[in-house]
């Protein structure tokens, strides 16, 4: 005689699961990533301050310190660049921080979200945060969509039967964690590190109860923020990162984009502009990831090639779609000079010749082009600076990103 047994393994909902509940391993993929051991990261961040808001790096603390003290003041540091959700994947959000205390009439909050690009930048909110509010004398984790209120959990509703709440220091360094899955819906859960364990203190499920998505786009940047309405406060920015749980999905879309017109520039030791491209406003969370340029030629002549990100540029340009993708592109005529550098991603010095072609490649830079928090689109540029007098050149770029 035999006997079946049913001998399935299952694992509680905790920690040790992802947003999906698979196991977690340790295996993530980083997909964005700030801490600030050397300097404030202004190549990765976008800060803006109004009033007599203060923000100062601090090297000894590896932290941005961010003050108000009058009605008004603001500090908002906000990644350039968009960590891309891929679906069917959970994501992980972790920063970490001090100074979250409760401030009368100041407010804070640190998460993964977006509002509106004008001045105050307080409003229609998307995506989630954890907020200390000195007004309402509460802290809440929060998610937000397209400025309406999905779900907010105070501290008076959160509930771990491990951990006494009311034992949190704010004052001191703390370390919260978010994980989410999004195929347009999905649950969220927010938790904090505490002593070398995750504990989940509110869980937001997202499924099977709200009429829409729960937010508009799951592609955020990391973001910090103090405001003062009347109270003088500090909050402190140290360390933060978004990575997939799980592998990354190689589907992207390509774009490639030659400029078939031959291009002479005139004059020698002069940088221009060649080629250009940029994100479509519809497509600002997402960031344009450089393959491989190329650079063909047409005359005897040296020259030295650079890929930049918002260089100066002296003379009219437009840009123009890409059919069927999210690029924008814009082509030099010889009359667009570079009169201040960008950030420099490559380059290369090119050789003399008939007809040579010349090629970099361009990937998995940890700096890429984003926005900023008033919305204006980062654009990089292909750039050459000839060594003689009218010189000749084609030019293409093939690039791709995750949508």
């Amino acid at each position: 005689m035999s006997f079946i047994y049913n001998n399935a393994v299952k694992y509680s909902d905790s920690p040790n699961l992802d947003a999906f509940g698979r196991l977690r391993v340790s295996e993530i993929t980083s997909l964005l990533e700030i801490t600030h051991v050397y300097d404030k990261q202004p190549i990765l961040i976008n800060e803006v301050t109004a009033g007599t808001a203060t923000s100062v790096w601090n090297q000894s603390n590896a932290e941005v310190a961010m003050g108000v003290t009058t009605s008004g003041d603001y500090v908002i540091r906000q990644t350039k660049q968009s960590a891309v959700y891929q679906p069917g994947k959970g994501q992980l959000f972790e920063a970490s921080f001090s100074d979250f205390n409760l401030q009368s009439n100041v407010i804070k909050r640190v998460g993964y979200y977006t509002s509106t690009t004008a001045a105050t930048y307080n409003s229609v909110f998307d995506g989630f945060f954890l907020e200390s509010n000195g007004v309402t004398n509460e802290i809440s984790f929060q998610i937000w969509k397209s400025g309406s209120s999905i779900y907010s959990a105070s501290t008076t509703v959160w509930r771990n039967n491990e951990i006494n709440i009311n034992t949190i220091d704010w004052s001191k360094t703390n370390l919260m964690l978010v994980d989410f899955q999004w195929l347009g819906v999905g649950r969220v859960r927010f938790g904090l590190s505490l002593s070398g364990g995750t504990y989940i203190f509110a869980d937001n499920s997202g499924t099977n109860n709200l009429n829409d998505v729960y937010m508009s786009s799951p592609n955020k940047p990391i973001r910090y923020e103090i405001r003062s309405s009347g109270g003088t406060g500090t909050f402190n920015q140290i360390c933060s990162q978004v990575s997939m749980e799980g592998s990354l999905n190689s589907l992207s879309i390509p774009v490639s984009i030659t400029n078939k017109t031959i291009v002479s520039l005139g004059s020698p030791n002069v940088k221009y502009a060649i080629l250009g491209v940029k994100m479509s406003s519809g497509y600002d969370s997402i960031s344009p990831i450089i393959r491989q340029f190329s650079v063909l030629n047409k005359s005897n002549d040296n020259y030295l090639v650079s890929v930049e990100i918002n260089p100066t540029i002296s003379g009219s340009y437009t840009f123009s779609a890409v059919t069927n993708t999210g690029v924008m592109k814009s082509f030099g005529n010889g009359s667009q000079t570079i009169t201040s550098d960008g950030f420099i991603l490559g380059g290369f010095i090119g050789q003399s010749g008939s007809a040579v072609l010349d090629t970099l490649n361009l990937e998995d830079s940890k700096i890429n082009a984003g926005k900023t928090i008033n919305g204006t689109l980062d654009e990089i540029w292909l750039c050459i600076t000839p060594f003689t007098n009218n010189a000749t050149f084609y030019s293409s770029i093939n690039l791709y990103y995750y949508s």
